[in-house]
């Protein structure tokens, strides 16, 4: 099947029940599972990674790994760029130069910018997009972000923190986002957050954060793109599964299933010290992570939709 742009992938599920899960490659044998539980939950699938992590890996390698990979799967699978851990003046060229590795959709996060530099960037990665064939998304409404890397971070978690709705997606200005900048996708703040996994945390994961689906509900009436949301790892599963249901077209799963992967690694390797071989030592993590895609495939309602 031949890769798809994430515009047409989320448009199978704009409008209907379910949520196209937006998996990470964390290295190149995630790109596998990645494919794998998607062909046998016959589900699209959005396979991301961020600039950092995409660099890291061998660019240009790595990036010919997920087409390859994508261009051969049985069911339609897009290659989308996430956000950088700071957006500066590098963004624009950062994606540019995605854009000209292969990656089919890119992503600006003006979300912690004032509202006109907002719309300044995302329109300029916008109108680039548009000539260069690939997908554009943008971010309107913040998701705090509880971890060192983030821009304005200062304070640590608190339990009790709950997401004030100043800083939410705003229905009526997320429609003048959309006319102004011309984004294919929008991704919006409706309660969830991101906080540190580094700080320690182990499964199961404290899923605390709610979405508000008034304010969901507000949005997806004003606008006609299909809506993303970051930032999953700590919702209330609950939450999630409503909101694939209701205008939410994509759900991205990130660190949780980074940090499934490392912990079964340490385990695997404390208990079987005589292992040499690469793919012995990653093949009872690789397994963990891939049971952990297809049950937010599921939660997410996004089996057998293709």
């Amino acid at each position: 099947m031949p890769l798809v742009s994430e515009k047409e992938i989320l448009s199978l599920a704009k409008g209907k029940d379910f949520a196209v899960p937006g998996f990470f490659a964390f290295n190149y044998e995630f790109i596998k599972i990645i494919i794998d539980v998607a062909e046998e939950e016959r589900c699209p699938v959005v396979l991301c990674q961020g600039p950092e992590f995409i660099k890291k890996n061998g660019e240009v390698i790595f990036t010919q790994a997920c087409k390859a990979a994508a261009m051969h799967a049985t069911i339609p699978v897009s290659l989308a760029v996430d956000h950088s851990f700071v957006t500066d003046d590098h963004s624009i060229e950062e994606q540019i130069h995605n854009i000209h590795l292969g990656w089919n959709s890119v992503m600006i996060d003006g979300s912690l910018l004032p509202y006109d530099e907002n719309v300044k960037i995302s329109k300029e990665l916008a109108d680039i997009c548009k000539g260069a064939g690939v997908s554009s998304c943008a971010a309107l409404g913040e998701v705090r972000r509880f971890f060192p890397q983030a821009m304005n971070y200062s304070d640590p978690f608190k339990d009790d923190f709950v997401v004030p709705p100043e800083i939410m997606t705003d229905p009526k200005q997320a429609k003048n986002f959309v006319e102004e900048t011309g984004v294919d996708t929008l991704a919006i703040s409706i309660g969830q957050y991101v906080r540190s996994l580094w700080d320690g945390e182990k499964p199961p994961f404290m899923k605390s954060a709610r979405l508000d689906f008034k304010r969901l509900e507000a949005i997806e009436h004003e606008v006609d793109i299909p809506l993303i949301l970051h930032g999953a790892t700590h919702v209330d599963e609950k939450d999630l599964q409503i909101a694939a249901k209701k205008g939410i077209s994509m759900i991205k799963i990130a660190s949780e299933q980074a940090i499934y992967w490392a912990l079964e690694l340490r385990n695997f390797l404390t208990n079987h010290s005589e292992c040499m071989f690469p793919e012995d030592i990653q093949k009872t993590a690789l397994e963990v992570v891939k049971e952990s895609m297809r049950y937010y495939i599921r939660l997410f309602n996004a089996d057998h939709r293709v």
